[in-house]
């Protein structure tokens, strides 16, 4: 039978550092505060982060020697993650706010503005509403490139500039055939037409 990692080590509730990290188990992590295991730069950085600062600002306030750079990578550490979510989990409970409660408190809102014909707050609450359900996030396009179009593209990028001026130049005249013919149809249907 295996022994734990952890065994005969005493389980602690010492901050987090790569030295005594063997010794926290998931049973523990999970009983305390993810605020435990920040340095107190980090600390600093959650709090301006928690006060709706920038995490540039944030980084600024905590001290970090380039904030702009720092802001990004702290932000991104699991632990200050981890410490950020807690907090806001923290401060719903104690506010008894959820998202559905905000979500309907918008909707009553924007009943109240559609009653008063107010269009400017109507669209302010709908706009709030997407933002909530993520509606303004950036799509992501995925594109697939096939074999025989990897091979067209590869063919395409060894080609010369005059090689290529040449195609585009070559391929003109189809798409402008095309064009023409569709626009001789649209011609004889309108005609017919009248």
């Amino acid at each position: 039978m295996a022994r734990p990692k952890n065994e005969g080590k005493k389980i602690t509730s010492a901050p987090y550092t790569e030295e005594n990290k063997e010794v926290y188990s998931p049973k523990v992590t999970k009983l305390t505060s993810p605020l435990h295991y920040l340095t107190p730069q980090q600390k600093l950085f959650v709090e301006s982060i928690m006060q709706g600062k920038s995490p540039v600002v944030s980084a600024r306030i905590a001290g970090y020697a380039s904030p702009h750079q720092s802001g990004t990578q702290v932000l991104l550490s699991r632990k200050v993650r981890d410490a950020i979510a807690y907090l806001h989990k923290k401060h719903e409970k104690v506010a008894d706010v959820s998202r559905k409660k905000v979500m309907d408190g918008f909707l009553e809102a924007i009943d109240m503005a559609k009653m008063q014909a107010d269009s400017g707050n109507m669209i302010a609450g709908w706009r709030e509403i997407g933002r909530m359900c993520g509606y303004y996030a950036p799509e992501v396009k995925k594109v697939d490139i096939t074999v025989t179009a990897k091979r067209i593209v590869d063919k395409l990028e060894t080609l010369s500039d005059s090689d290529l001026l040449q195609m585009v130049e070559d391929s003109r005249s189809i798409i402008e055939g095309e064009a023409s013919l569709v626009l001789d149809e649209l011609q004889t249907l309108s005609d017919s037409s009248v």
